[in-house]
């Protein structure tokens, strides 16, 4: 497929730059000269317009990216054939009954077959990426006793030929037209196989840069305006339409401007409001905030200084802009690259991008060898919750990273050559990314208090104990069946790259039996949750749990709890301990969550969906220090900037109108109306 049109050099990029993969054109012999006397063009016109060539180029690109999608349908395997299963698996169906009402629903609307019981399902994901009948029957039973949960791509298709097991992925953009069409012909097969996309634009010239004989550039904003486009047209199955993000530096020319492709106001045609978007924050830029000093936005091309702006000023655009629309997600680039696998640093690879949830930090571009990577993202997480269950068995995470390792050499073998730069990446470093769920709600199962030094201490024994685990798996696997290219080249056995990362799970932690998602506090005690499934009242199994032993478990106590926005802090029966126990996520001090975040931050190769939970009247100085100390601390991303109110106090004292998410209306009635900041279901 291909979707180039137009002249190259009249759209700002480079004749020179080609994707590496193509190989070297052989040089073009010269063309031979003219007579003197014969007629020359006039050199007195400015090239044709670059916003016209995307716009032509754009609509060449969807019609093309419809019709090669329709001509893939029409010669996919049977999406609706199950495979044969290869081992006995015995299920037990009395393990329904950890499954709550939403969780039942959830796994019926999306994950199940026709006439397939929950077990099943189960059975059907173990069985298809077990190594042999034993370990098959372990896999099944540590997912129905929801010790840990496959990523959703893997439990709705698992087994089946109705789609890819893995469903996000990252890559960059060269500066060149080939670079450009290149990324949305890739980025039109990866969402048509049901994936989120995570673009690094970074390399592409800022508008007004100079290109051709005298014409500028229409700069980035054109270009993913037309990538928003391509991936809202392409269904991700039948789960939920195609999602994306794109990133770029801090130090792009365009950065202003980029920061607010999401707000519905000014020239529509250079927003991209159905696109996520990210911002590569360098250790360079931070220093100049904190001293107080000018920094310079720079040229991709050729690093020359396109503009001069105030450090500070600029960093309080951006978590400005993250106050009233949630984004964008940040990622701290350096620390990201300081900590990335010791050999992927020998191997000179870099980290220039992340995912639609700001966990997957893996390099993507032009490698060592001169090959253009896509990096995919292999996910499952642990239930932390289950912790006392599981943390003995000697087996647990070994079985699951084979179970991974075996997740991603299915996509290698089945993924079309179409997603040949994934498929390349994923055989290369066969990262994958173990996370986890359930920790506060292990904190309130022992009665803890978030805010307490008892957290923290479970936090740094969970996350030594799983990344140890993990590393033992790894290298393990790299004896059993061979070290992944990548380490094998600079003599590390190592059968993973990346071995971990935290993924926001709002999907698995329902099927989990509702555990508290991610690494995250809960947000409220009593709430109406809206999905895909439907709007369902939610109440904290435990607070039900300990009013039912104080005899307080009441209707009446309920209502209480709903007109305080799922706050128990009112309740005077309980003690200062159960209080602090029962702290919902807007409640808890959010140098908590960066205090913990840190200190798991170096058993996590990989990053964290971190979110950050603040008030409508957090205070200016308050929140650009606690974006300024998740830096210090070596955190490696910051997903959303979540907000209890619908309208957030400006910076300047004004109010701006939030685009995002309303405050969560916490009613009994299951019909209750909330809106929710988009999750991708690829990492769920």
């Amino acid at each position: 497929m291909d979707f180039k049109s137009g002249d190259e050099a009249a759209m700002g990029l480079d004749l020179d730059t080609q994707d590496s993969d193509e190989g070297t054109a052989p040089a073009k012999k010269p063309a031979p000269k003219k007579d003197a006397a014969e007629k020359a063009v006039k050199m007195d016109k400015q090239d044709k317009g670059s916003e016209e060539l995307v716009a032509e180029a754009a609509g060449e690109a969807m019609a093309g990216a419809m019709a090669e999608v329709a001509k893939a349908a029409a010669v996919k395997e049977d999406s609706k054939k199950v495979l044969d299963r290869r081992f006995n698996v015995k299920t037990d169906s009395s393990r329904d009954d950890l499954l709550t009402v939403f969780g039942k629903e959830t796994l019926e609307d999306r994950y199940l077959l026709p006439g397939e019981s929950y077990q099943d399902l189960f059975a059907r994901v173990a069985d298809a990426f077990a190594d042999d009948a034993d370990h098959a029957q372990r896999l099944y039973d540590y997912i129905s006793r929801l010790w840990f949960m496959p990523a959703t791509p893997v439990l709705s298709n698992g087994g089946t030929q109705r789609g890819l097991p893995i469903s996000c992925y990252l890559n960059s953009v060269s500066d060149s037209l080939d670079g450009i069409v290149n990324t949305w012909n890739e980025n039109v097969w990866l969402a048509s196989k049901g994936g989120g996309i995570g673009t690094y634009w970074g390399n592409v010239r800022g508008i007004g840069e100079p290109v051709g004989l005298n014409g500028k550039t229409s700069g980035i904003i054109p270009f993913v305006r037309v990538m928003d486009s391509l991936t809202l047209a392409i269904s991700q199955g039948s789960l939920r339409r195609g999602s994306a993000a794109c990133y770029i530096d801090i130090t792009h020319p365009e950065i202003e401007e980029f920061l607010e492709i999401r707000k519905p106001s000014g020239d529509f045609n250079r927003k991209a409001l159905n696109l996520h978007h990210g911002v590569l924050v360098t250790d360079a830029f931070m220093e100049a905030v904190r001293n107080g000093e000018e920094f310079d936005l720079l040229s991709p091309k050729d690093g020359s200084v396109r503009k001069t702006v105030d450090a500070r000023g600029l960093f309080q655009k951006l978590v400005e802009t993250r106050l009233a629309t949630g984004e964008p997600y940040i990622v701290f680039s350096d620390t990201v690259n300081r900590m990335m696998p010791k050999h992927h640093r020998e191997l000179g690879l870099k980290v220039s991008t992340s995912n639609l949830c700001a966990e997957i930090t893996l390099p993507t571009g032009i490698d060592h060898l001169g090959n253009d990577r896509t990096a995919v993202c292999c996910l499952s997480s642990l239930n932390i919750e289950k912790w006392d269950e599981w943390n003995e068995d000697k087996q647990f995470i070994e079985d699951v990273m084979r179970f991974l390792d075996n997740v991603l050499q299915n996509y290698i073998d089945r993924a079309p050559e179409e997603m040949a730069r994934a498929k390349y990446s994923a055989m290369r470093e066969r990262s994958v990314g173990l996370g986890v769920m359930g920790f506060h709600s292990f904190l309130q199962q022992k009665g803890i208090g978030f805010e307490s030094p008892m957290a923290k201490v479970w936090n740094l024994k969970m996350f030594k104990h799983i990344q140890g685990k993990a590393s033992e798996a790894s290298m393990l696997l790299a004896q059993e069946r061979g070290a992944c290219p990548d380490a094998e080249e600079m003599g590390a056995m190592e059968r993973f790259s990346c071995k971990m990362a935290i993924a926001p799970t709002a999907s698995i932690s329902i099927i989990c039996g509702g555990t508290s998602a991610c690494i995250e506090p809960i947000p409220a005690n009593i709430y109406t949750h809206k999905t895909l499934s439907g709007s369902f009242v939610v109440k904290n199994p435990y607070l039900e749990k300990l009013l039912k032993k104080k005899s307080k478990d009441s209707t009446a106590v309920w209502n209480s709890i709903l007109e305080h926005g799922g706050s128990v802090q009112h309740l005077d029966f309980l003690t200062p301990e159960e209080k602090a126990a029962y702290k919902t996520s807007f409640e808890i001090d959010q140098r908590w969550l960066l205090e913990f975040a840190a200190d798991r931050a170096p058993y996590i190769d990989q990053a964290q969906s971190l979110n950050l939970f603040i008030p409508a009247d957090v205070d200016k100085w308050d929140l650009m220090m606690l974006h300024f100390q998740a830096w210090e601390k070596g955190i490696k991303s910051l997903y959303y900037l979540r907000s209890k109110s619908v309208q957030r106090a400006g910076f300047a004292g004004g109010v701006e109108a939030d685009n995002t998410a309303d405050a969560a209306k916490y009613e009994l009635a299951a019909g209750a109306e909330q809106t929710d900041y988009e999750e991708c279901l690829a990492c769920q």
